[in-house]
């Protein structure tokens, strides 16, 4: 059976305090940003028959999403937009469930977090602006790996 990789991100609909955090912190260490946004991204290898559904039964895990709070939006691709990166551990492996659930149909699953950065017009930053805060404050190379 043919194996799909689907790609959603999950971000917050109220205030963000992490994100709110970044934004300060890579002002105040001189990285010329507006205003940054922060989501989780969920990577699914996936059965081309479950793949159709998989948008709502992420909806049902209460350890992904809650509708009160969080918007699910199915990404274009498997790859971060213009203007964020994807931070994700070195030792990054699939996963066989997602919040401990399995999900039939799924046969792996990675969690990222995405960064996007603004300028003060709310424009997507410039790569050079982008890169400099990855490398002093986004991801830690210890551990980390940034995914652009």
């Amino acid at each position: 059976m043919a194996t799909l990789q689907k790609t959603f991100a999950v971000g917050l609909t109220i205030p963000d305090n992490e994100a709110f955090t970044a934004l300060e912190t890579l002002r105040r260490i001189g990285v010329g940003v507006g205003a940054v946004r922060r989501a989780d991204v969920w990577t699914f290898d996936v059965d081309a028959a479950a793949a159709a559904t998989l948008g709502q039964t992420i909806a049902t895990i209460e350890t992904v999403f809650n509708p009160n709070k969080h918007e699910l939006v199915e990404r274009p691709g498997s790859r971060p937009i213009a203007g964020e990166v994807w931070i994700a551990p070195h030792d990054e492996t699939a996963l066989p469930s997602v919040g401990g659930r399995v999900i039939p149909g799924v046969r792996g699953v990675r969690r990222r977090v995405a960064w996007q950065l603004l300028d003060e017009a709310g424009r997507i930053v410039e790569p050079a602006v982008l890169e400099h805060a990855v490398e002093t404050f986004l991801c830690n190379p210890a551990f980390q790996k940034a995914i652009r």
